[in-house]
């Protein structure tokens, strides 16, 4: 029996790895799907915290990767990977996402001469000395398979050179595992349990350290938040650490009332705060795709994007680091003028489906 290890750097990449586990349930007999996934924390359940409200697939591993730098987490996970990968021996590795970690895996399966898949290959934001962008551009280098979610991601990787034949488009996993969730979403009582009700309001959040860890721009968004909270409700969300920060400062410096500050929430809960927002303003990658596929207006305060088609296609606004050029859009769409989106191209709950497919022809073919 063939052995297929999928890798997800973080938690949101496992999200993404999830529909790929249940497409492969179909060929059990002839594959082994093996997931191993790294994280931040030494436990692995505190890693994937926020994310307890789901039903991940089993892992078989975990690499603690810790928050060293980005010399020290490649190297750990290098030394992490290649045993896991000189113990169960894969016919093929999958990467998923595009941390430090991912690349290491890639860089190790390379040198040991596995073939590699990488989910999302292709995404860009030409964001020159971002670690991510050349964790992207160096993962994609090393693998045999490239599994595209948008048309910005095949002229990138056909404009650097890579084979044709090994670009497939193939949607996004990620719609795949939102439709897994969309009922649950629905018979969320978040908006209940946060007194919200009936009530409009906009959902910020932030989680780039340059936001978080920089007392001018945490100010910045303050001010923002509250003179935006005038307008209407605002729920804040914000990581733990800071969560109690903010929350300890706010009993000496008064938060609006119109301002309801959070801390992290089981993913089903924060999907459904999305959903019903009238905007979200944020500074994570991950949320334009979300917010593009639930029709959910998006702010983004970055000055790149990878994703592309959120911009071109979907509902996500960039505004850069800009936090009045921001809370101008939110204005805007309070008064009812909102960015037209609609649900890119393949972004139709079957790309894990269409993964496995090519993935298993090309394991039937190396057998024959």
């Amino acid at each position: 029996m063939k052995k297929v290890i999928s890798f997800a750097a973080t938690p949101q990449n496992l999200l993404k790895i999830t529909p790929i586990d249940k497409a492969f349930k179909k060929y059990r007999k002839e594959v082994k799907h093996i997931i191993c996934h790294a994280g931040y924390e030494e436990d692995e359940k505190t890693s994937l915290s926020s994310f307890e409200d789901l039903d991940f697939p089993k892992t078989s591993h975990y690499i603690p990767v810790g928050y060293g730098s980005h010399a020290a987490q490649t190297a750990k996970t290098m030394l992490e990977f290649e045993k896991i990968l000189l113990e169960e021996k894969p016919s093929l590795v999958i990467l998923s996402g595009y941390q430090d970690a991912t690349l290491a895996c890639g860089i190790t399966a390379s040198k040991m001469q596995i073939p590699i898949a990488h989910i999302d290959a292709g995404l860009r934001s030409f964001e020159k000395y971002s670690s991510e962008e050349i964790n992207r551009i160096l993962t994609d280098v090393l693998c045999e398979y490239h599994f595209v979610s948008e048309h910005s991601a095949m002229k990138n990787l056909r404009d650097e050179g890579m084979d044709n034949d090994n670009i497939h488009f193939t949607g996004n996993t990620l719609v795949d595992a939102l439709e897994l969730y969309w009922s649950d979403m629905e018979e969320s009582e978040v908006l209940d349990d946060l007194d919200l009700g009936e009530e409009n309001y906009i959902l910020a959040t932030f989680h780039h350290r340059d936001n978080l860890d920089s007392e001018e721009n945490m100010q910045y968004i303050t001010d923002m938040i509250s003179r935006l909270s005038e307008k209407c409700r605002v729920v804040w969300l914000l990581p733990a650490n800071h969560y109690n920060k903010v929350a300890g400062e706010s009993k000496t410096k008064k938060l609006p009332a119109g301002v309801t500050l959070t801390g992290p929430l089981p993913y089903i809960d924060f999907l459904a705060l999305m959903h019903n927002s009238e905007a979200v303003i944020t500074d994570s990658e991950g949320i334009q795709e979300e917010t593009t596929y639930l029709s959910a207006q998006c702010i983004t305060v970055k000055k790149y994007t990878e994703r592309i088609v959120t911009l071109d296609v979907g509902t996500n606004q960039l505004v850069g680091f800009d936090f009045e050029k921001a809370e101008k859009a939110a204005e805007d769409i309070l008064k009812g003028t909102l960015k037209p989106g609609r649900v890119p191209e393949m972004w139709d709950g079957k790309a894990a489906r269409r993964i496995v497919e090519i993935l298993m022809e090309e394991i039937e073919r190396e057998e024959e």
